[in-house]
């Protein structure tokens, strides 16, 4: 005999089941897109770090540059006035 009893039962496990699997799947997709967001954050927080790196040795690099045209020049002059100094001086003792 047919018992509705026992396949009301039966067919709420079998709905119960699968709103579990369909919640279990949303779940396990949620967390695919949260590792996938994490794992990009990681990644452009690291290639921004690299930029920034890249552009302070950039702005650096350009700073000792000019300090060191600007302190080479002077001491460019400073020779050019030590040598007149000495061929001047030499020129008085011949």
């Amino acid at each position: 005999m047919f018992s509705w009893r026992r396949a009301s039962e039966k067919a709420a496990k079998v709905i119960v089941a699968g709103v579990t699997v369909m919640a279990a799947m949303r779940f396990y997709y949620v967390r695919e897109m949260l590792a996938a967001l994490i794992l990009f954050s990681l990644i452009f927080a690291c290639v921004a770090a690299a930029l920034a790196l890249l552009f302070i040795l950039d702005r650096a690099s350009a700073a000792a540059s000019e300090f060191i045209e600007i302190r080479g020049r002077e001491a460019l002059q400073h020779a050019r006035a030590w040598h007149s100094v000495s061929e001047q001086r030499a020129g008085m003792h011949r």
